[in-house]
């Protein structure tokens, strides 16, 4: 039985991975930094301690990613601010199915707890969540499934009563190990065997996960 849902936030929730790879890429060049998409692939879905390390493992130990992260994030800020916050398609119904059900949500997401919740504000969905675990708050990024499993904590639910909802491979490898019923909504990276075997089920968008809820 589902006794709550743990949601990723970008490219989950919000259409902004696709953003975010611009950014990256656009902060690259205004620094002089050969940013590929492959590396900003491999960064999807961790946090910033995950993501330093992936910086740091192509481009060496003394590569400087807090600087290139506040260009990147100011480049983000500077779009929404100018185009708005894309919202993924059914998000809205699941929240007020979740609200009506009594069902508590809970945001388990990499990025820092300023953007994060900026976002649901933006989108004015935060009074649906009843808490949020955040990339800045946990010391092991996606894939260890330690944020979910704050957050499972933070519903006061059993892990595998809980319902993950990622669209990254890191998040479903996360939501897998923490034991979660993890659903995988994929954005810009579909699922492979390992995923497809490690996601309970993977839909093409948030207007199919209601059905869900009835699992037993």
């Amino acid at each position: 039985m589902i006794e709550a849902v743990l949601f990723d936030m970008d490219g989950l929730m919000f259409d902004t991975e696709r953003m975010y790879q611009k950014a990256w890429l656009e902060a690259g060049q205004q620094m002089g930094v050969p940013m590929r998409p492959e590396v900003v692939d491999r960064m999807r879905g961790r946090n910033r301690l995950g993501c330093a390390q992936v910086c740091r493992e192509v481009f060496g130990e003394d590569f400087d990613f807090d600087a290139m992260r506040t260009v990147c994030r100011a480049i983000m800020a500077r779009w929404i601010e100018e185009d708005g916050l894309p919202v993924k398609p059914g998000l809205y119904e699941l929240l007020a199915e979740l609200e009506r059900r009594g069902i508590p949500a809970v945001l388990a997401t990499s990025t820092t707890r300023d953007s994060a919740w900026g976002h649901l504000q933006r989108a004015k969905v935060d009074r649906y969540f009843v808490g949020a675990v955040c990339g800045d708050e946990v010391t092991r990024s996606k894939p260890h499934p330690e944020v979910f499993l704050k957050a499972a904590a933070l519903a006061g639910k059993d892990p595998k009563n809980c319902l993950v909802l990622e669209d990254s491979p890191a998040g479903v490898r996360a939501g897998a190990a923490a034991g979660c019923f993890t659903v995988m909504v994929p954005d810009l990276t579909g699922p492979d065997e390992e995923l497809k075997a490690l996601a309970g089920a993977i839909l093409p968008d948030l207007t199919q996960v209601i059905p869900l809820l009835d699992r037993p």
